[in-house]
C-alpha cells in the first residue's frame, strides 16, 4: 500500500528560475516521513525520534532527478517501503507534479540506546511498517 500526500512547493526553496534546489528535496523526503510517523504507524512524534530504548539513524540516502520539482505548484508524494530486513527498513518518497519529477529512497535502522547495535524493529512497528511494503 502506498500513502499519498499532498505538499505546495514553496519558492524558498527553488532558485530563481523557481526549480527546488536539489538537497531540499531531502528535507521534504524527511517532513513527509515525519508525517507518515504520525499519521500512518500512528506512533508519537517524541516515541520515534526521542525514544529511551532505540535510535533509528539514516544509514543512507539518495535522490534520482527525472523532471525539474518547481516550487509554486502542489506535489503529490507516494510513500511506500521497499524493503525490510530484521533490523532496517528502506522508506521511498516519488514527487509528482503530475508527472514523476523525483525519487528519494532512505535507508532507516534500528539501534539500541546503549550499546549502539543493531536491533530488531520492535514487532508492533514491523507489522504496521508491513502494510506499506510495495514492489517498486
Amino acid at each position: 500500500m502506498k500513502n499519498i500526500q499532498q505538499f505546495f512547493i514553496p519558492f524558498h526553496l527553488a532558485d530563481p528560475a523557481g526549480v527546488v534546489f536539489f538537497g531540499h528535496v531531502f528535507t521534504l523526503a524527511h517532513q513527509v516521513f515525519e508525517q507518515f510517523v504520525i499519521e500512518q504507524l500512528k506512533c508519537q512524534w517524541v516515541d520515534w525520534f526521542q525514544h529511551p530504548d532505540w535510535v533509528i539513524p539514516i544509514k543512507k540516502t539518495e535522490a534520482e532527478f527525472h523532471l525539474p520539482l518547481k516550487a509554486g505548484q502542489i506535489c503529490e508524494l507516494q510513500c511506500s517501503i521497499s524493503a525490510m530486513t530484521t533490523s532496517s527498513f528502506v522508506f521511498v518518497t516519488h514527487f509528482f507534479q503530475p508527472h514523476l519529477c523525483c525519487t528519494v529512497q532512505s535507508v532507516h535502522v534500528f539501534c539500541q540506546q546503549e550499546p549502539k547495535q543493531k536491533m530488531a524493529i520492535p514487532s508492533h512497528l514491523r507489522t504496521t511498517l508491513e502494510r506499506y511494503l510495495v514492489d517498486h
